[in-house]
């Protein structure tokens, strides 16, 4: 059998499968909006499919970061309507909505369901239940890839909720090595996969495919910074000094007040490539400047989360980062650690990931687990 899908020629017993990808739908988070594309490009790219993301309705995000990244009710923002177009253009999205409650039965359509990438199973964020863990029915299959609990522990009063969702899934792919030993200790399993961020298994030229100038942008040197967490008027004056210092303006694509907040990922992702450093305490930012080999510098938050930054640095690049020079290093002190990454054996990484995430992708598409 010969089928046409997006303008490719697929043959086979396996030709279409119809895959749904279950993670965070709000607008307004780069990171979360650039690991939807990649993981639905990734899944395209080893099977043929029909690679599609359900509208969770499921998901709020608590404090600061809810205030960002969730679009209000009504009318968008110019910064919602601005993800919304990078939404419409790049992520295959289904018209089925999903939450907590309602059962939908028209996710019988869908040969497999994947949870993830990102925080889908904080057990802080109180609505993180299980639709995020594709606990709709047993007659669906479902499997995880890089999903993050974003915390090293889970809260008491949903252990055992996580354990029951965790047991039914056909396969469990986690982010982190703290992720890795939480989902064993909730369901006795030892088959839990440690797989890279989605956003890490598409190369530097991939991602310069889709990014875009902004429109403001004049070209002069910056530094950019974005931080999801608060941080103190210290941490931002240190930045002002090490700037001026060096006669780089700053980017701040977070600040309301800022001219580069209503950018969207696109425009995120040209000026990750141009940073002459990166200041960030988010994983996907750190990701990117690794791709693009540009210095950055990691601040913590406040907040406890498990962003994936340290883990970054411990598995499998931590052989090829360094401190960056001293007019840096002096900037950082014993606040900041400032990172690059000699990507000389990144090539070698990729290709090795790239085979673990085909075997476990196809085996749990097709082999009937």
């Amino acid at each position: 059998m010969e089928i046409i899908y997006r303008g490719k020629r697929v043959r086979g017993e396996f030709a279409v499968k119809k895959v749904g990808i279950i993670t965070i739908t709000g607008l307004g988070n780069y990171g979360n909006r650039l690991q939807n594309y990649a993981l639905q490009q990734v899944i395209e790219k080893i099977t043929p499919c029909c690679c599609e993301t359900l509208i969770n309705k499921s998901c709020r995000l608590k404090g600061y970061i809810k205030k960002i990244i969730m679009p209000r009710k009504g009318k968008l923002s110019q910064r919602e309507q601005i993800f919304q177009q990078f939404n419409e253009e790049f992520v295959h999205f289904s018209d089925i909505k999903i939450n907590n409650i309602t059962k939908n039965h028209r996710l019988q359509e869908f040969d497999c369901l994947v949870c993830g990438s990102d925080q889908i199973w904080n057990s802080d964020y109180p609505e993180n239940d299980k639709a995020n863990f594709g606990y709709f029915s047993p007659k669906i299959k479902v499997i995880s890839y890089a999903a993050s609990f974003g915390t090293d522990t889970i809260a008491q009063n949903k252990k055992k909720r996580y354990s029951k969702y965790l047991k039914r899934m056909a396969a469990i792919s986690v982010r982190e090595e703290k992720g890795k030993e939480l989902a064993n200790q909730l369901t006795g399993r030892e088959d839990i996969y440690l797989h890279l961020d989605p956003t890490l298994l598409l190369r530097a030229e991939e991602w310069k495919k889709i990014e875009k100038k902004p429109k403001l942008y004049d070209g002069g040197n910056y530094i950019l910074k974005y931080f999801l967490g608060e941080k103190d008027s210290k941490i931002n004056q240190d930045i002002e000094k090490f700037a001026k210092a060096n006669k780089l303006t700053i980017i701040d694509v977070i600040s309301q007040d800022s001219p580069y907040y209503n950018i969207g990922p696109s425009e995120f992702l040209f000026l990750e490539r141009n940073a002459e450093v990166i200041i960030t305490d988010s994983f996907h930012a750190c990701v990117f400047a690794i791709l693009n080999e540009r210095p950055f510098v990691v601040v913590e938050r406040k907040e406890k989360i498990i962003t994936g930054c340290t883990d970054i640095h411990c598995t499998g690049f931590g052989g090829h980062c360094r401190i960056t020079d001293a007019e840096i290093r002096k900037f950082c002190g014993n606040l900041y650690q400032a990172i690059w990454y000699d990507l000389s054996e990144f090539t070698e990484i990729h290709c090795r990931s790239d085979r673990t995430v085909f075997h476990y992708v196809w085996n749990y598409f097709h082999e009937g687990h």
